[in-house]
């Protein structure tokens, strides 16, 4: 459960920033970065221009403690900052507005909405799976049948 809060938190982390908490000092461009910073943070390069310096600043100190993540968190935080520049202002503005949700619930609803989730989920991936599998079937039927019609005929 933490490790999806986390992903949520990253995510929207820009949506509840603060513009006027820093000055321009700590507003940094992207040439400002530091080569190390700007490639754990490429996902969001096309985003950088748009964000406020709170949430530069909170990028910056994530990017700085990439490094020291476990692989298995430094992959969730690239997928997750993929994810997040690939939705449309739509969706993003869905996704803060399910987060400040979630904000209002507490630890137990947090868990029961966790679990829903990821049950929806495993039931989508196993029905997808499902229609490959049949897809698959129905390929090699097609196959078999179509190799039948074309074997030529044994005299008898």
């Amino acid at each position: 459960m933490a490790q999806a809060v986390l992903g949520v938190a990253l995510a929207l982390a820009l949506a509840l920033s603060s513009p006027a908490a820093f000055a321009d000092k700590n507003n940094p461009a992207w040439s400002e970065l530091r080569p190390s910073q700007q490639r754990v943070l490429a996902p969001i390069r096309s985003e950088w221009d748009a964000l406020d310096a709170h949430g530069k600043l909170k990028w910056v100190g994530i990017a700085d403690r990439y490094p020291k993540m476990s692989p298995d968190a430094q992959a969730r935080l690239q997928r997750q900052m993929k994810e997040w520049a690939a939705l449309t202002p739509e969706q993003r503005r869905a996704a803060r507005d399910k987060y400040r949700e979630f904000e209002q619930l507490g630890p137990e609803e947090v868990r029961l909405k966790w679990d829903q989730y990821t049950q929806e989920q495993a039931a989508k991936e196993a029905a997808a799976k499902a229609i490959e599998s049949e897809k698959a079937a129905s390929a090699v039927e097609s196959a078999t049948t179509e190799r039948g019609a074309e074997a030529p005929s044994q005299p008898q």
